[in-house]
This record gives C-alpha cells, structure tokens and sequence, in this order.
C-alpha cells in the first residue's frame, strides 16, 4: 500500500535525519534521545513534519522508503543541478558527459534549470585531451544555462602535489566577463576561485566557489566576499569538506582515519580541510546556507546539519558518484536540488539520463528546510 504523499515525504526525511545523527563520530556527540532527534528533524522538515513523525509510535519500516516513488516536480520551482566528479568521462567515458550536459539544456524549460554547480575533479590527469573533453560538453550549456567551475585534486599535476593547472587555458576569467551573474575571482586571470550572484524568486544568491584544499589566502578572500554580500543566502562548494560519515574532514582528530584529506597530498601552499573550512569560513558568516562537495569514494554519499555562530542552519552536503558500485564511471548519475515556490523546501533528488530513472533511496531522495 503506498503511503499518502505527505507521510512518504517524512518517511524519506526521517532516513536522511537519521543517518545524519547516527552517522557522526564526534567525541562530543552522544546517540541523541528520541526529543533530541524530533528537535533536529524539525529543523529539516518544519513544524508539520516534526508534528506528524512525534505522533508515530515506531520508526517507519525499510520497505516504506525502498519503495519510495520519486518526488514530483512542483509547479513554479527552479532547479539546479550538481554536477560531481566527472573525471572518469573526461578520461574514459566521455559519451556520458555529453549526455548529462545534454539532458541539462534540453530540460532547462522543463525544470526551470537556472544554474549547473561543478563539485571539481573535472578531469583525472589534467591533460589537454581530457581538458578539451571537458571543455566541448560543458560547451553545450553556454547561452543555455550558467554554470560554475570548482577544481579537485585531480586537475593538478600530479594528482594535487602541486598548483600547476590547464583549467585556464579552457575556462579563463575572461571566459565569464560577459555573464550577468559572475562576480569574479581572487587572482587576475585564474579561476581557481571565484563567486557568482544573481537574484531567482526575489532572494539574492551567492555561489563561492574555492580551490582544492583551500589556502589560508584562499579562505581570507571568501570572508571578504561573504562580507561583502550579507544580504546573499551563500553556498560554499569545494572539493573536499564532507566525508563519507556525514562528518567533516578533520585532520587534527582523526588524521588517516577519514581517507583522501587534502592534508595527505602535501599540496603546494598549504591546505585546509573541511573542519578549518568550517571554523575559518563557513561558520563564522549568518549568510551562509549551504557547503557542498564532491571527492570521496565510499558510497560518496553524506549530509550534516550544523549552526553557525549567528545561529543560522548549515546545510552540508558530500555528493560523488564515481565510486566502484557504480559500473561506468558514474553512470551519468546527477544531483537535482529543486527549490520550492514558497522558498520553504529544497528538494533533493537523484537522476541518470542513461538508464532515465531517479533514485529514491533515503541518501538519495530527500527534502531539505531553507531556514529564514
């Protein structure tokens, strides 16, 4: 029997909250109690989620959200689009790319697309192929939809040893002068950093986009920005922050324990990782909405809510689907954020334009809360 609409929506909700909870493996962070879970899930869901999961006697069972249809698309929404970790089309499977870019403008109408957010890794060996392979499917959004460029560690030679990059001799500055909404970027003539702001449904936005392992230079610069900007709900995507456990990166506490810290590539000019992120940057700014990345394995799949020190919810999101359990380098597999007319809810969800279908699993599937 299929759950009412309202009910299959908590129902989903209720798995992601608490996978966020029970997930973490902070020392300060004990197994919440029953009121301290309801809490936290108000927070994501709102009064009416949080008054019909406080009415429930028992958990929902597994099947309820295995079977989970996908959330449909709200009339008067717009969307956008993550775009992960495409180095396995850029190197092996460049098909895949052209079909995920594809799917993006021919749908732009359908699903009122309005930006398209890299999460770095564009390529794997930041070679010019692979570079001209990047370059040629995200070709196909120019005058279509805008879209941001964020570096990983493997659009470096080699492999995040060192600062050395083609991405601007592809996507220099100049590149995105002309567009309405780019802000600019830290260094003249490099895009390693840079921010766009635009204004959709009468909220001012601000996408800040930063470097692999941002520098201590890097993350001054971004407090200027966000400063600069306080009035702009801000989203922060980087390459590494999340991990895999629904917990930051943090090299201080749990060094190795956590794979693939930018600490562990010994990068020229220093790192941060996704805990000095968060205490230099992120949470220091009211504005600050959102911090979302791409880069480990895994399942490449985590979310943490956190306060900010002006109180405001932060929404942080690891999304990467190039790992091993999928077959074909990531199996076109997209991230779908559909923000709600009411500018209440965002909906997450999951598509592949190869197989043309959703994922409705709770990690996959979910409603995330805009606080005020």
């Amino acid at each position: 029997m299929e759950l009412p609409k309202e009910q299959r929506i908590d129902t989903i909700n209720y798995a992601i909250v608490h996978k966020t909870l029970t997930k973490q493996r902070s020392t300060t962070v004990k197994k919440p109690s029953r009121r301290e879970f309801l809490k936290w899930t108000a927070a994501t869901l709102g009064l009416g989620g949080y008054a019909r999961l406080a009415k429930a006697q028992s958990p929902p069972n597994a099947a309820s959200t295995e079977l989970a249809q996908p959330l449909p698309f709200v009339p008067g929404s717009w969307t956008w689009v993550v775009l992960p970790d495409t180095q396995n089309y850029s190197k092996k499977y460049p098909g895949l790319f052209h079909l995920q870019t594809q799917w993006i403008a021919e749908n732009k109408d359908k699903h009122n697309i309005t930006y398209v957010l890299t999460l770095g890794d564009l390529t794997n060996d930041n070679n010019q192929q692979q570079w001209e392979r990047v370059s040629r499917a995200l070709g196909k959004l120019d005058a279509v939809v805008p879209y941001t460029i964020v570096l990983g560690n493997h659009d470096y030679s080699p492999d995040g040893k060192t600062r050395n990059t083609l991405v601007n001799n592809y996507f220099p500055p100049s590149k995105f002068a002309n567009w309405p909404s780019f802000g600019g970027v830290m260094e003249k003539g490099l895009i390693e950093n840079n921010y766009h702001v635009f204004n959709m449904a009468g909220q001012d936005w601000l996408l800040l986009n930063l470097e692999w392992g941002p520098r201590d230079k890097a993350l001054q610069w971004a407090n200027q920005i966000l400063a600069k900007y306080p009035k702009h709900k801000a989203v922060i995507a980087t390459h590494a922050y999340l991990y895999s456990d629904s917990t930051r990166y943090d090299w201080a506490k749990k060094s190795r324990g956590q794979k693939w810290n930018p600490h562990n590539y010994a990068t020229a000019g220093g790192v941060n990782d996704g805990e000095q992120i968060w205490q230099k940057l992120a949470k220091k700014h009211a504005n600050v909405f959102m911090v979302i990345n791409g880069h480990v394995l895994n399942d490449g799949l985590g979310f943490l809510i956190s306060k900010g020190a002006h109180g405001n919810t932060v929404n942080q999101m690891l999304v990467n689907f190039q790992s091993p359990i999928h077959s074909i380098g990531g199996d076109a597999w997209l991230r779908l954020l559909e923000f709600s007319p009411d500018g209440k809810t965002i909906q997450a969800k999951t598509y592949s334009p190869l197989y043309e279908r959703y994922k409705t699993d709770p990690d996959n599937q979910f409603v995330i809360r805009i606080s005020d």
